[in-house]
Parts: structure tokens; C-alpha cells; sequence
């Protein structure tokens, strides 16, 4: 089964390639990650004690941290040759054609939010109820990006609600962890390692840019007027910020081997 389009042929072609670029890092990242490097997630409680009721930590589990950074390119890389598989493109085509991408939003919403994740539990958030809270935020922001092009897929003029919904739901676990990076790294010295740091600068960099490329495809500016070249920014910024990040994290681990 062949796309019906040379359009469809070439966006095929790209996700191929972003695929295997995605599999190929997630494999070569697996194979050299430092898996000593774990950390913990913890509970919160009150127990009683002669002083009167105080809160507890509990330690729930540890695991290693630069295991996410293979896992987020693999689920990738898994979206990517689905979307451009035989069994997928004819769609994929279709909904491109329509302005939407069911697919990349459902990849972001988990990708994204596990990539968060391990950055703000690197600058110390890593009670339980909280990683819960800032995956959960991060996963409606994307799945604010599907509505945003379901619904104007509906409407003469762009209705930006479903855009700003997203905008502010993901921008308080943001918000929360450059409040945790500022005080650690005030606080105690070298208590957030370096590379946790760049990390977190870069992905906010690149996070924000997403929302940018929305913007301007909905605001039609220049070659964002066709749908398709929006589209292939998107796999670049998703190949460029996931590509980044684990590498970032894996060799920022390894440091301690």
C-alpha cells in the first residue's frame, strides 16, 4: 500500500528517517547508561510524635534516571515508523491534509511528560503526589494541542482557548521547578548536578518553541501558510529536543562511573 500523494511519499520518508534516527539513539544510550545513578521517590505522611504531628518521608522506590532518556526516543521512534508504516500513511495523510496529527499528540503526551519528569526530579522534586501532579499537567497540555486542531478544524476563525488552556497548563510545573532549581542551587552548593541544569534550560527553550510553531501555523506567517511545514518542524524540534536531552542526561550520569 503506497501513499496517494507525492505529499504523503515525502512526509512518509521523513518520519522514517526521524524513526530510525530515534531507534538508533535510544539503543546507543541504553547500552552506555550508568544505572547506579538512581533516584528516589518518596511518600509523605503524618506521624505522631512527642512534639505533636509531623510530617514523614518515606522512601517508595529508586530507579535509575538516565533509564528514561532511551525510553522517550524509543516511544519516538515507535510513533514515528507507526505514522509512516503501510498500515498507518493513507490516514496520516488524510488528517495532514485536514490540519491535525492525532498521532504525535498521543507521543508528546507521554514522551514529553516522562522527559519532564526526570528533569524536575533532577533539581529535586521527587515526592510522589507531585511527579503524579506535573505528568498529569504536561499530558493535558498536549492533549490541549489535539483539541486546539480538532476544533479549528470546525471553525472559519482559530479559536485559541484550547492553546491557552494548554499554555497554562503547562507552564506551572515550570513554574514549580525553576522555584526548586533556584533554591537548591542558592542554598546548597552543587546540590542540582551542572548538566541537570543545562538540561533544564534547554528543554524550557525547546519546550517553548513547540507552542511557537503552533502559533505561527495557525497564525499563517509565512511557509507555516501549508500545514505539512509546520509538520516537519515539529519532527525536527521533536528529534533535536529528544536527541539533546538524552544525551544530556546519559553522559551528564556516566560522570559518577
Amino acid at each position: 500500500m503506497k501513499p496517494e500523494t507525492a505529499l504523503g511519499q515525502k512526509l512518509q520518508n521523513f518520519n522514517r528517517i526521524a524513526g530510525v534516527f530515534h531507534l538508533v539513539q535510544a539503543v546507543a544510550l541504553f547500552l552506555i547508561l550508568n544505572s547506579e545513578t538512581k533516584i528516589p521517590v518518596v511518600t509523605r505522611f503524618f506521624t505522631e510524635t512527642p512534639e505533636g504531628i509531623r510530617p514523614q518521608s518515606e522512601i517508595l522506590f529508586e530507579f535509575p534516571v538516565a533509564l528514561i532518556a532511551p525510553l522517550f526516543l524509543l516511544l519516538s521512534a515507535l510513533a514515528h515508523l507507526f505514522v509512516s508504516s503501510p498500515w498507518y500513511v493513507r490516514r496520516y495523510e488524510r488528517d495532514i491534509e485536514r490540519g491535525i496529527n492525532h498521532a504525535r499528540w498521543w507521543e508528546y503526551a507521554v514522551s514529553s511528560s516522562l522527559m519532564l519528569v526526570v528533569l524536575l526530579m533532577l533539581g529535586g522534586i521527587i515526592e510522589i503526589s507531585a511527579i503524579v501532579f506535573i505528568f498529569t499537567l504536561n499530558f493535558v497540555m498536549n492533549l490541549m494541542g489535539l483539541m486546539m486542531e480538532k476544533h479549528n478544524q470546525l471553525t472559519e476563525a482559530t479559536n485559541w482557548f484550547p492553546f491557552n488552556v494548554g499554555v497554562l497548563a503547562g507552564i506551572v510545573p515550570w513554574i514549580m521547578g525553576g522555584i526548586y532549581f533556584v533554591v537548591s542551587t542558592n542554598n546548597i552548593a552543587d546540590s542540582i548536578p551542572a548538566y541537570a541544569q543545562f538540561g533544564f534550560l534547554l528543554t524550557f527553550i525547546f519546550f517553548n518553541t513547540f507552542a511557537v510553531n503552533m502559533f505561527l501555523q495557525y497564525k499563517r506567517i509565512g511557509k507555516w501558510k501549508a500545514y505539512e511545514f509546520g509538520e516537519r518542524a515539529y519532527i525536527v524540534l521533536s528529534l533535536t529536543s529528544k536527541s539533546i536531552l538524552g544525551w544530556v542526561i546519559v553522559l551528564g550520569t556516566l560522570e559518577g562511573v
